[in-house]
């Protein structure tokens, strides 16, 4: 935190408000750290987290140790956690959108009041330990990003104390936007292609199968490609193939089970779109409605049938696309069979992976382990007592 403050106030950094455009155009006003998911310790946490809260390929909310936005126009991403120029920030903001409008606000409010990119300093987040728990999460930042469509376009609602010519997002920050849209639409989009595909004859149907799926795996697999050659010095080749091996291990892994997931990340997600386009442009109603992290880890349910309800969504697009491969296809029901096995059986799949680990049994320690442990513990102790203070 204290490196943060200090970049903060360097004088480069110091935010210049210009109120002809409303907007932070010179400096920062807020800053934004790397933020990385927690990784579980040792035996703990579940098969899900210890997959996903690890390599994750290139999602920039998670995993940016770099900002291609930064680089390249001297300007981040902001995510929510970061250290504000108060006045700047509230110059920024004021005024420009009505209240209780906006459900996911940290794009908007990095895009006027202008976030900078801190990579070198880093904030720890937990990272959920259930499928469930993420699916939400990603539900309501879905929910977030469409409901900022209207200033995309131009056409929102303007605040009530601002002129309407200063409610322009800048073009950088419309861009971020439009790729958070993109995000959302992955899944549906796969989901979608492949049914088309499925109804080719088996020969296209296979090719153009492949196609689609060549898109999943290459962001998990980028992470192992980019340390291949990279061999660090007074490391082994044994050991650095070996934790190649490991990466390429968790890549498969990963990618197995979003193949898996597909199907309920394509509901989901385009659930979350359609209620979203309803409620911002014609009901007007529940546009904070969502449900956070916290309140979905409280449903404890970890039996099959809740994650069945929760995710019947999958099993009605699974069924849909068994019956698009079998009535409109030509011979192409083979290519779809296994992705539809796959999609029916992600509710089981998400159950297994959201358990806690088993207890282990640990060996006892033997007397001279157990001093030898102790002697250990009192002698760092020791240090921190004595040149701490």
């Amino acid at each position: 935190m204290r490196r943060l403050i200090g970049k903060l106030a360097h004088p480069l950094n110091q935010p210049r408000f210009d109120p002809k455009l409303g907007a932070v155009v010179e400096g920062y006003g807020v800053l934004q750290p790397r933020v990385t998911p927690s990784l579980p310790k040792g035996g703990e946490g579940s098969l899900f987290q210890r997959v996903f809260s690890s390599s994750s390929g290139i999602d920039p909310y998670s995993s940016a140790v770099s900002d291609v936005y930064q680089d390249m126009f001297g300007e981040g991403s902001y995510a929510g956690k970061g250290i504000y120029d108060i006045d700047a920030f509230e110059a920024a903001l004021a005024g420009r959108s009505p209240d209780a409008s906006l459900l996911s606000h940290d794009v908007y409010e990095g895009a006027f009041a202008r976030a900078g990119f801190a990579s070198d300093v880093e904030v720890v987040e937990e990272f959920p330990t259930r499928y469930d728990v993420s699916a939400s999460r990603h539900q309501l930042w879905a929910h977030g990003d469409w409901q900022l469509l209207p200033w995309i376009l131009g056409f929102a609602r303007k605040g009530a104390d601002l002129d309407p010519g200063h409610n322009a997002l800048p073009r950088i920050g419309r861009w971020k936007m439009v790729d958070n849209l993109r995000r959302t639409l992955t899944a549906p989009t796969a989901v979608l292609a492949l049914g088309l595909g499925w109804t080719l004859p088996l020969p296209a149907a296979l090719v153009w199968t492949a196609f689609v799926l060549t898109t999943i795996p290459t962001p998990n697999l980028i992470p192992v490609i980019s340390v291949l050659p990279a061999q660090r010095p007074g490391v082994s080749l044994s050991n650095h193939v070996r934790a190649l091996g490991a990466d390429l291990r968790l890549a498969i892994i990963l990618t197995a089970l979003n193949f898996t997931f597909l199907a309920d990340q394509a509901w989901m997600l385009s659930d979350a779109v359609a209620r979203t386009l309803w409620r911002s442009f014609f009901s007007r109603r529940h546009l904070l409605e969502g449900t956070p992290a916290a309140r979905a880890r409280a449903n404890e349910r970890l039996d099959l049938p809740g994650f069945t309800l929760r995710m019947i969504g999958a099993l009605g697009v699974a069924l849909v696309a068994l019956i698009v491969a079998l009535a409109f296809g030509r011979g192409a029901w083979p290519v779809a069979t296994p992705f539809v096995a796959l999609w029916l059986a992600s509710p089981a799949v998400a159950r297994w992976i959201s358990l806690p680990p088993a207890p282990e049994r640990r060996a006892g320690l033997s007397d001279a382990e157990a001093a030898f442990l102790r002697r250990t513990a009192r002698r760092t102790w020791r240090y921190f007592e004595t040149f701490v203070t």
